[in-house]
């Protein structure tokens, strides 16, 4: 593995590593970009924000676009081969995905108990459901396009 500070970050496969390193410079330099842009518009007056909240949306904006280049990139199932293995990764996404819904919505219940923190159900519920759709949906996509990246190596 290379030598860097973010070999934590890195996963062992040489080819992920590679291309997730290549993700993380391409978000470093459109958020150098961005925040080139931002300046400009900022010293011209045509915007005027919080030097805060233009660090976390250019955090939350690199962050995301590195979760959305490696999931659109179809190299996180490399083993997806055939439609059986496709559809039992499938099925274990949505069993990972009602399992974290119901254990996301058990912890906030065991927290809200303690009465520390008020939140009425339904918000829990929405938060729950609407995290857990979330999940799936960047699961299944990811999957989709490794299978159909696999299916193309194979033929």
């Amino acid at each position: 593995m290379e030598k860097t500070w973010i070999r934590f970050l890195l996963p062992d496969d040489e080819y992920k590593r590679r291309n997730i390193m290549s993700y993380f410079a391409e978000a470093a330099i459109l958020q150098l970009g961005v925040l080139v842009i931002m300046l400009i518009l900022a010293r011209t007056g045509l915007i005027s924000m919080e030097g805060e909240l233009v660090l976390l949306l250019l955090l939350f904006g690199s962050a995301a676009y590195i979760g959305i280049r490696y999931i659109l990139s179809g190299m996180e199932y490399t083993d997806i081969m055939t439609e059986k293995a496709f559809q039992k990764e499938r099925k274990r996404i949505v069993v990972k995905s009602i399992t974290f819904f119901l254990f996301f919505v058990g912890a906030y219940f065991l927290i809200n108990l303690s009465e520390t923190i008020s939140t009425s159900p339904i918000d829990i519920l929405g938060l729950g459901i609407t995290t857990a759709v979330i999940l799936f949906i960047t699961d299944y996509a990811s999957l989709r396009r490794s299978y159909q990246k696999n299916k193309e190596l194979i033929d």
